[in-house]
């Protein structure tokens, strides 16, 4: 795996990239979706390369909260959700979360006025703050229902508009990105610490699709997170602080926090410093297969089940390019997990095919 797993930049909402303004240019608005208000007459950097500005932020935030609110709700309605109090502490956590994506992705050169006009990934977290907002005002005399409702109302017209849909109920700490964004999808139980980064065509979903529990059921995130695209993490799953989980993983067992979860399939992948590199798997005869690559003599290897427990495997042979395990069977879902010596994951997720192949050719 490379050492970073994305290179970010910004969008503008039909799929092409936007590239970054350059100094003391006014950034053209992307085709199509645009925000309601827009930023005042500035150049998305200041001229002499000092800081950009953030003092015309906090009026825009309110004005799009209001707008975002109205729109679902009356103006009675609206004033009483949207008490003084609790309007200052939307707006602070949406600023939070723009000023983190434009230092964050290097496509946003540091400008939250470039995020706020032209990326529309961000829209979606916003509508979140105030969705959320709305749903916790338990302080209103409006009864859960109405909240409920006009909080649900609030995040489907942000998932039309932005392609991404977090539910009210989720609870998300602070400096929250969803970069590019598109197919994102957060389960209502989910559980998000701070400083997560978040990938286009995530799913922090349940295990199970139609009749599933009403508790808990979707996962819960550590800080600093980082998920790449078109991950799924299914079920009431904890993943710790500092994971990287990479992109095309599906994940349903627990994640211990500083580790990099990789998926692996019969392809070249490297982990930090530790010079170890994993081939692939491939059967020898019934219940005995090997693991190819270089640096393994140190390696561990063990099986993670259906039901997220992690069943020993028996290594018969190891050097520095091989090692020998002694599996039985494994049933649905049971993927061969290889841990190096920093503690970085490799899950190879195909052993069915391998005892498939060992069917067709005859060791079976």
């Amino acid at each position: 795996m490379e050492s970073s797993l994305h290179e970010t930049a910004g969008s503008n909402g039909t799929g092409q990239r936007v590239p970054a303004p350059r100094a003391g240019s006014t950034p053209n608005p992307p085709p199509g979706d645009k925000p309601s208000s827009p930023t005042p007459d500035a150049s998305p950097r200041e001229a002499d390369g000092a800081p950009e500005s953030t003092d015309a932020l906090g009026p825009l935030l309110r004005q799009e909260v209001l707008r975002i609110t109205e729109a679902e709700a009356s103006s009675a309605v609206t004033q009483v959700l949207l008490a003084p109090q609790r309007l200052r502490t939307i707006c602070a956590h949406a600023m939070e979360d723009l000023l983190a994506l434009a230092r964050r992705d290097p496509a946003a050169g540091g400008s939250w006025r470039y995020v706020w006009d032209s990326y529309i990934a961000y829209r979606a977290t916003l509508a979140y703050r105030v969705a959320h907002a709305i749903h916790r005002a338990e302080d209103t005399p409006l009864g859960h229902d109405v909240r409920l409702a006009v909080a649900r109302r609030v995040s489907e017209v942000a998932k039309v508009r932005t392609g991404v849909e977090i539910h009210p109920c989720a609870t998300i700490g602070r400096r929250l990105i969803i970069d590019h964004g598109l197919g994102t999808v957060i389960g209502e139980t989910t559980v998000i610490g701070d400083d997560a980064y978040i990938l286009q065509g995530v799913v922090l979903g349940a295990r199970g699709i139609a009749d599933n529990p009403s508790g808990r059921r979707h996962p819960r995130l550590g800080d600093r997170v980082e998920v790449g695209a078109f991950a799924r993490i299914l079920g009431a799953v904890t993943v710790g602080d500092d994971v990287l989980i990479g992109p095309g993983i599906i994940v349903t067992t627990d994640v211990p926090s500083h580790r990099r979860v990789r998926l692996l399939n019969q392809y070249q992948g490297t982990s930090g410093e530790c010079n170890v590199r994993v081939f692939g798997v491939v059967p020898v005869c019934e219940g005995v297969v090997e693991v190819h690559g270089t640096g393994l003599a140190a390696i561990e290897v063990d099986l993670v089940t259906s039901t997220g427990q992690h069943r020993p495997v028996v290594v018969l042979e190891r050097d520095d390019r091989r090692v020998r395990c002694a599996v039985n069977r494994p049933g649905t879902d049971e993927r061969l997990r290889i841990i190096d010596t920093c503690g970085n994951e490799t899950v190879l997720y195909n052993l069915q095919q391998l005892w498939r192949a060992l069917d067709e050719f005859g060791f079976a």
